[in-house]
């Protein structure tokens, strides 16, 4: 990070009164860091017109993000000044909502893509959400979500990064899903999203499905789906992406992984599909028809 010690003297303020994640902020500066290094000044010394070609270059599918973003750059402004006599501009303060609404861009509807997801993910306050969104970018769900609510710590090899399913089905899994599923598996706490944060008790451990405490229901395929259903419609109303929905993630890892295959492959669509490699991609993304081959082709020719 451009002044490394001194955010990082902030980050540790910043999260002694606040619920916000660590990595968030960690994540926000990594990406303010090329500007500081193209301006040869701090984030802090940005003028207006500089901090609204940074947002607009950052290519932000929701002003809410933008806006997110703005708070705590805002907040870091605020800390030099305030508690260390230190400059800073006071750019951040007036940029408006609507200043950010119109930094959107155009095709702000089109698929997501890895890089962010990612960005989403670090937003976020629960290792559950974030476990959640990185397990459907990369296909994991099954039938009304029953794999990945099933997921319990004890399916998890960590060595070598597999879920071993009640059924005996093996999922090859990242790095980053192996590490949001631990967490997850461990998480106490849900903290619920809004203006007024809220800390709620979870019950049960060393699994992914948990109750918030009083919120009960009989087991079924449908209380299952509704409560990923309702994770990720939290998650999209404070990000502010109206793309962030199941389908759309489960689509966008499948156009990421596809984009990979043809790439290293050096085949069109339909031949890529025709491989091994093809075939798995269908397999772990729950295309099983005799006419899959021709489905996927139509599904996602016009994303790669």
């Amino acid at each position: 990070m451009y002044n490394e010690e001194q955010k990082e003297n902030f980050i540790k303020d910043y999260m002694r009164s606040r619920v916000v994640a660590q990595t968030s902020l960690y994540s926000l500066f990594r990406k303010v860091e090329p500007y500081e290094v193209q301006c040869k000044k701090d984030c802090s010394e940005f003028t207006k017109e500089e901090v609204l070609e940074m947002y607009k270059e950052f290519g932000a599918r929701s002003y809410n993000v933008l806006l997110n973003y703005n708070v705590i750059l805002k907040a870091y402004c605020a800390w030099k000044r305030h508690y260390h006599g230190l400059s800073a501009n006071v750019a951040y303060e007036e940029i408006t909502t609507q200043m950010a609404r119109d930094l959107i861009p155009d095709d702000a509807k089109r698929v997501l893509t890895k890089e962010e997801v990612v960005e989403i993910e670090d937003q976020l306050y629960n290792w559950t959400d974030k476990a959640i969104i990185e397990a459907l970018f990369e296909g994991l769900s099954g039938n009304s979500m029953r794999d990945l609510v099933g997921i319990e710590l004890n399916m998890i090899d960590q060595r070598n990064k597999q879920l071993v399913l009640s059924d005996g089905r093996v999922f090859d899994l990242t790095n980053r899903l192996c590490e949001f599923l631990i967490k997850a598996c461990y998480e106490e706490e849900y903290v619920c999203y809004g203006e007024t944060l809220r800390v709620k008790k979870l019950i049960g451990s060393n699994k992914i499905y948990k109750e918030r405490d009083n919120a009960h229901a009989a087991d079924s395929d449908d209380k299952f789906f509704r409560w990923v259903y309702r994770r990720i419609m939290s998650c999209r109303k404070f990000v502010g992406i109206d793309g962030l929905t199941m389908k759309n993630l489960q689509t966008a890892g499948m156009v990421h992984y596809l984009k990979i295959g043809m790439e290293n492959s050096g085949l069109g669509l339909k031949e890529f599909l025709l491989t091994e490699t093809g075939e798995k991609l269908m397999d772990k993304y729950n295309y099983f028809s005799e006419y899959r081959v021709d489905n996927v082709v139509a599904r996602y020719k016009q994303f790669v």
